[in-house]
Formats: C-alpha cells, structure tokens, sequence
C-alpha cells in the first residue's frame, strides 16, 4: 500500500467516525453532557491520582461505550438534532455507518476505550472552542475567531487519530 493509499483510507475512517463541521455546531454545554457521560464525571482538570482515575475509567466502560455504540453519542458527532425522529437523512445513515463500524472493531477492552477517549476529547475540544469563542468580542472576533475554529478543528482531529488508527488495525480492508 502506498503513502497516498494509506493518506487516503485515514482520511475516509475519519469521515466514517465523526463529522467536525457538526461538532463545531454543537453548543458547549451539549459538549459537557456527553462528556460526563463518557467520563462519568465532569470535565475537570487532573487532580486525582492516576490509579484512582484508572478504576474509574474502567468501571464506566461497559456504560461510556454502549452510549457510542446504541445512544445518541454518535449521533451529536454528525448533527443528527432527534435520533428517535424517523427519516433517513445522510446524518442518520452516517452516524448509523460510524455506530456499525466500531460494533464491527468492538474486540477488547482496550479498543473500547480508545473509542470512548477519542470521543470524549472531541467533546472536550468543542468546549475549549466554546470557551474562547465566549471570550471574544465583537472586534476581537473578526480577527481571531478563524484561527481559533482552526485550532479547534485540528484538536478534534488528533482527538480522533488514535481511534483511526485502532479501526485501521482491527478492520483491514
């Protein structure tokens, strides 16, 4: 497989898993809801000792992983604003695809947990986004908003290259 080959196929699993313009949209605050979800607990900053941090990581996978795979997780990740309305939008058939590709992936623990960290770190990096954009004003914001939606976007995407590259090692194709 070539260099472009294996650029390409990324680019496509990262198509598959989340949509970054959809999760820009998302308020902050619906970021902060799925984070706790996936965490089992609010987004704070690292004061806990790691083992600690460990045993709850572990105790919440069973739970973080199923919202992925059967919640409305996956579903915020491309825009999809009703999950339970029925209608087939692309939205739906791609958070329904992303959801079909990790159950297919879904083989160990420490699968799931990538899983479950690139999504929760995406959340993550919208609420930062949220926080900066708030921090602007209306000046300000002509001139800075573009690099921090830039940063924002690139945040997301490394969120997301772990699970990436754990799909590709799972699934070859």
């Amino acid at each position: 497989m070539s260099a472009t080959d294996h650029l390409v196929r990324k680019e496509k699993t990262q198509a598959k898993l989340y949509d970054v313009e959809s999760m820009m949209e998302m308020k902050g605050s619906e970021a902060n809801g799925y984070v706790i979800l996936l965490k089992g607990s609010p987004p704070s900053p690292e004061s806990s000792s790691k083992k600690k941090a460990k045993k709850k990581k572990d105790d919440n996978l069973p739970l973080a992983f199923m919202s992925l795979t059967s919640g409305n997780v996956i579903d915020a990740c491309f825009g999809v604003v009703n999950p339970s309305r029925n209608g087939d939008t692309p939205a739906r058939r791609s958070a329904r695809d992303a959801k079909a590709l990790l159950d297919e992936c879904d083989v160990t623990d420490a699968f799931r947990q990538t899983a479950v960290n690139a999504y929760r770190e995406g959340f993550e990096a919208v609420i930062r986004y949220e926080k900066e954009m708030g921090k602007l004003n209306c000046i300000t914001r002509c001139f800075r908003s573009s690099s921090i939606r830039r940063k924002a976007e690139e945040d997301i995407h490394k969120a997301f290259a772990s699970l990436v590259t754990a799909v590709g090692e799972s699934k070859p194709e």
